[in-house]
């Protein structure tokens, strides 16, 4: 099996990761395409093929921007230790599955995904992003986009094969609003995987809502004027930490 593609900070870099498991009686091709996509981000996470780290336990969850966003998630996914930056001000943390993030020895099968989470800077629903400028940011064809009053997403044609050794070249992007604090997902999954298609809007959605369950309720207010950033820093600073 070939390296992961990019290195770990390469890939926090870039950012500011599944197939669904087959059925039982699935063909043989679909289980070799799930067990590739497992080495794949394996490979990824332990540094191009070595054991997977040891003695840096997943993460069930972190608090990033001095503890206005936690993020932890969604059942059998944890956060990457090494991947966490938090300062006052950002944060930046990976979201896969338990399983690999161990190097196997406990943890839930899930849908391998590799899910970037970005904390930047202050804002609120106006600083949000259009789904035309996402797209132009990440240079790529827009395949679909969700859009709601906090949030919106974006379902892109290429860039995503970029991650790791057999993701797909969809992937999906979106931000939204905690609190006070723009927060940019990025979500690459292995080919022919439902999260690389249509099912990662659902996947970004519940991310976004533990983020918001997890979250304190009161944020600590700030006497400190909010900081606005114009639009072409705003989308450098959610995606390309």
């Amino acid at each position: 099996m070939r390296a992961a593609r990019l290195s770990l900070s390469a890939a926090v870099a870039l950012a500011m990761a599944g197939c669904d498991a087959p059925p039982p009686n699935s063909n043989p091709d679909a289980r070799a395409a799930e067990a590739q996509a497992q080495k794949g981000l394996a490979a990824f996470f332990a540094g191009g093929g070595q054991s997977p780290r040891r003695g840096k336990p997943p993460l069930a969850r972190v608090g990033l921007a001095g503890g206005d966003v936690v993020v932890s998630g969604p059942d059998g996914y944890c956060i990457d230790p090494a991947t966490k930056r938090a300062g006052s001000e950002h944060g930046f943390a990976v979201i896969a599955s338990c399983h690999i993030l161990n190097g196997g020895r406990s943890g839930a099968h899930v849908p391998p995904m590799l899910l970037t989470v970005t904390v930047g800077p202050r804002g609120d629903t106006d600083d949000l992003p259009t789904p035309k400028s996402l797209a132009q940011a990440a240079n790529a064809r827009l395949l679909d986009s969700k859009v709601a009053r906090d949030r919106v997403a974006v379902h892109l044609d290429s860039g995503g094969d970029v991650m790791f050794d057999g993701s797909d070249t969809r992937y999906w992007r979106g931000a939204f609003v905690q609190g006070d604090r723009l927060v940019g997902l990025a979500l690459y999954a292995p080919r022919g995987s439902s999260l690389a298609g249509a099912g990662g809007a659902g996947m970004l959605d519940r991310v976004k809502d533990r983020i918001a369950r997890d979250s304190a309720s009161g944020q600590r207010a700030t006497a400190t004027a909010k900081r606005r950033t114009p639009t072409g820093g705003l989308l450098g600073r959610l995606f390309n930490n």
